[in-house]
């Protein structure tokens, strides 16, 4: 007899979702040290097409890891230091960015005349609001920063063992019943986040050479911010435009604040709308309700960090889930087709 003719269908749900309960506590629990491993293994897949592509150059296999491992740490310390000494800067300007927010709070409130409306709309624009989105926000980038750099060295170890790694799936795993699979939704995985790195280059680019036009502090600073946090569709984008909007009205007044929110959201609708779906088709396109949703899920579990993380750990999920026929229905939940 089977198990599922023992229970009732509602025990074997409620089950499942206690079963879920306890991972989702488990994996909170281990966050600090969850984070950067699962960051690591994310800037591996990232950067297993480059040790591919120099292989097929011509490039032997020794040499290949070691020129993606001295550029991957070259440049990821460099991205590193641009965020610790731009932000550490930022803090050290904090108080006068908060002086202006206060100012512009002040001219709006003036604005509006003596009313309870006035008296709301100034304490939301200045410091004791948009002041403190931006002082909350600093020290979130300083753990991503640090997670980041710490990442870094996993992925060196991560690509000198990709060769093992490989060979293992390729012959001794391949009889697993899982296991056999993962080359596959590794290949279709590294393709899509390949595609969406040149886009979030293009997109990261376009906004920081906009913030320059517009004489926004740190424009380099928000151009790899955005870089990174286009990884999450629709919405990365808008997290990302909030502290240059910020600073924007600190400096510049309300004008130039708004010129921030509009290319941010002409750019994003033009990726997300018009270039991602004609680079990555519709099979691996997800239903934006499930991005805001897994966005904060993973962000409230593992941090800033598991907020960007939320992108890659929906894909792998949406892949997996549609390998097998009995879980195909929660795929196509996931995906938009």
């Amino acid at each position: 007899m089977k198990v599922s003719e023992n229970f009732a269908p509602i025990t074997i749900a409620l089950a499942g979702v206690a079963l879920v309960g306890i991972v989702l506590i488990l994996i909170s629990w281990s966050a600090p040290v969850l984070t950067p491993i699962m960051l690591g293994w994310y800037l591996t897949a990232l950067t297993l097409p480059g040790y591919l592509w120099l292989q097929k150059r011509g490039v032997k296999k020794g040499i290949s890891l070691l020129l993606l491992i001295v550029t991957i740490l070259v440049g990821g310390v460099a991205i590193g230091l641009l965020f610790i000494v731009s932000i550490n800067s930022l803090q050290d300007g904090l108080s006068l960015y908060l002086d202006n927010l206060d100012e512009f709070a002040e001219s709006v409130a003036d604005t509006l005349g003596e009313s309870g409306a006035s008296a709301t709309v100034g304490n939301l624009l200045g410091s004791g609001g948009l002041g403190k989105v931006l002082a909350n926000f600093l020290p979130a980038l300083i753990d991503a920063a640090t997670d980041f750099l710490f990442s870094l060295v996993l992925v060196a170890f991560f690509l000198l063992e990709a060769p093992r790694f490989q060979k293992l799936l390729n012959n001794v795993l391949s009889d697993r019943p899982m296991l056999s699979q993962m080359p596959a939704l590794m290949k279709t995985a590294v393709a899509y986040f390949g595609i969406r790195t040149r886009l979030n280059l293009l997109t990261g680019l376009s906004f920081a050479i906009w913030l320059l036009l517009l004489g926004v502090d740190y424009a380099l600073l928000w151009g790899v911010l955005t870089f990174v946090l286009s990884y999450i569709p629709y919405i990365g984008l808008f997290t990302a435009m909030i502290p240059p909007t910020i600073l924007a009205l600190a400096e510049f007044g309300l004008v130039r604040g708004i010129l921030v929110v509009v290319g941010a959201v002409v750019l994003n609708l033009l990726v997300e709308n018009v270039l991602e779906p004609s680079y990555t088709g519709k099979k691996l396109r997800l239903s934006p309700s499930v991005v805001f949703i897994s966005f904060f899920l993973w962000g409230w579990l593992l941090g800033p960090v598991g907020a960007l993380l939320s992108m890659p750990i929906t894909v792998m999920l949406m892949l997996i889930l549609n390998q097998h026929e009995s879980t195909q229905w929660l795929a196509e939940i996931i995906g938009r087709e």
